[in-house]
């Protein structure tokens, strides 16, 4: 065995030019943005370069790409070796609301419950709950026909950009429960759950069928939220999705004039616009710009 290191291939910093890396979803309005703002500013040397969605944090870790944008977080075991190679913490602001990548609580259509708290989603996916955790229906609706039954979560691998934000986010990173099973996509998971009156799962919005539902979520108080376009752009809908700009700081922790000047275009009235102009996404409201503004001055 070779006793050689693996050392990754750097490309050298380029100051002078600003390269955006996206996915296939995001490629078009990656082209749009870039146009746009070498309109406004010629005297910046900016392009996009269109990779598969695992390679984009990559092409940021290795310098081949300036900025990244994509329409999920950086998982854990991607911030690590991020960590090494850049020398600083991943740093992202959130440049658009993403619909499609926004989920929604799906049950059996014979499942008469009206909505749950994100608390007690938690309570069924995960263990170790302060609250206690929840084994069968009966514990979330008395009068449910199902209250004797056992709940069957249905899961998305834990690798998915589901699972991780839900994890990171919604579920304080607690270990998923025993009860239940994975499924590869949401294709599988809604298609077990049309045969699974017990069942309940968490997939993209928009695909309730003739057995399955989606299920509302409550804060507790009362205001219960749907996965609407209105709810999301509101900021009532908690697990709403963006999409996100990621921006390398440099060793001291800052970001550069010229990456500053671009995501604060994506943020201006016209790059919202250029936004809420492609199909699968939305401008973010005026007090999540505000927001993310102060995030990213803040940051640089």
């Amino acid at each position: 065995m070779s006793s050689e290191t693996y050392t990754p291939y750097l490309a050298p910093a380029d100051a002078e030019t600003l390269k955006l890396a996206s996915c296939a979803h995001s490629s078009d309005l990656a082209a749009n943005l870039v146009a746009a703002f070498r309109q406004l500013n010629s005297d910046i040397d900016c392009a996009y370069v269109a990779v598969g969605e695992p390679a984009v944090f990559a092409f940021l870790m290795t310098g081949q790409a300036s900025l990244a944008m994509l329409e999920r977080e950086m998982a854990p075991f991607e911030s690590v070796p991020y960590r090494k190679l850049i020398n600083s913490q991943p740093f992202a602001i959130k440049i658009g609301l993403c619909a499609p990548a926004t989920p929604s609580v799906y049950v059996h259509r014979s499942n008469t419950l009206s909505h749950l708290t994100l608390q007690q989603l938690s309570q069924i996916f995960t263990n170790g709950n302060p609250q206690g955790d929840y084994s069968c229906w009966g514990q979330i609706d008395m009068a449910s026909p199902l209250q004797e039954t056992s709940i069957y979560p249905l899961r998305l691998p834990e690798t998915a950009p589901l699972s991780v934000y839900l994890s990171q986010h919604h579920f304080d990173q607690r270990l998923a429960s025993w009860a239940g099973e994975y499924v590869a996509d949401t294709d599988a998971l809604l298609g077990k759950l049309e045969n699974m009156p017990a069942g309940i799962g968490i997939a993209e919005s928009g695909r309730d069928s003739d057995c399955v539902r989606a299920l509302p979520l409550s804060d507790g108080n009362g205001h219960i939220t749907a996965a609407t376009r209105d709810d999301m752009l509101s900021g009532a809908y908690p697990l709403t999705r963006y999409l996100q700009l990621y921006l390398p700081k440099d060793q001291n922790g800052k970001l550069s004039s010229h990456i500053t000047q671009f995501a604060a275009f994506i943020l201006s009235p016209a790059g919202q616009e250029i936004v809420s102009a492609h199909p699968r996404y939305a401008a973010l409201s005026s007090e999540l710009i505000k927001s993310q503004s102060q995030q990213m001055e803040h940051g640089s």
